[in-house]
């Protein structure tokens, strides 16, 4: 296990807002809790809007279709519309 919900924000190429990542957060703990009848595991990582660390939970990677699923049920797919216009590399 070793995902999180902003590793998946990262890979989807959104920026992970911080009302939005705990949406998604709260529902994916939810939801491992339903699965595993525990939370799932946490790990202390680097904070993504500056210094210092946090406790992230952490998913197995199978996890990652669902969590795209959860943050773009949610509306961040909207987000990622920038990137059309955006000058590629």
């Amino acid at each position: 296990m070793s995902l999180t919900v902003i590793d998946v924000f990262k890979a989807l190429r959104l920026e992970p807002d911080k009302a939005l990542t705990w949406a998604v957060g709260d529902a994916m703990q939810r939801r491992y809790r339903e699965t595993y009848g525990h939370e799932p595991p946490k790990e202390l990582r680097p904070k993504t809007g500056g210094p210092g660390s946090h406790c992230f939970a952490i998913y197995p990677n199978n996890w990652r279709a669902e969590i795209e699923a959860c943050i773009i049920g949610l509306g961040a797919d909207a987000a990622r519309q920038v990137d059309l216009f955006a000058e590629r590399s």
